[in-house]
């Protein structure tokens, strides 16, 4: 993947199943060249520290891959993110045994990290 590390403003929407209300998150980062590596990391960082990525097709401006997490409930899903050196903006679906969940991040630089 070919994204700038840098600040970054970045916006994440996460629903559950059954939950009417998604969670919205909306942060400054600094992202540093491991994150932009690892498009998990792109969805948050709590995220990227519990699951893996796998099998990851990259044609230059969509990176397409599977993901397993690892938690109380673990899941498996997949995921697409589409960037540029200096935007991006994905989904991710992932499901576990009596869990559902589909995060959409967007993200923008910003500038140097401070």
């Amino acid at each position: 993947m070919d994204i700038d590390p840098g600040q970054w403003h970045l916006e994440a929407t996460t629903q559950l199943r059954g939950i009417r209300e998604p969670s919205v998150a909306v942060r400054e980062r600094c992202l540093t060249a491991e994150d932009v590596a690892n498009p998990l990391r792109l969805f948050g960082t709590s995220v990227g520290r519990r699951c893996t990525f796998s099998n990851p097709r990259d044609t230059g401006s969509v990176i397409t891959f599977e993901v397993v997490c690892n938690s109380k409930q673990p899941m498996k899903g997949s995921g697409e993110l589409r960037y540029r050196r200096d935007a991006f903006e994905g989904e991710l679906q992932a499901k576990g045994e009596t869990f559902e969940a589909r995060s959409k991040v967007k993200g923008r630089r910003t500038g140097e990290c401070n």
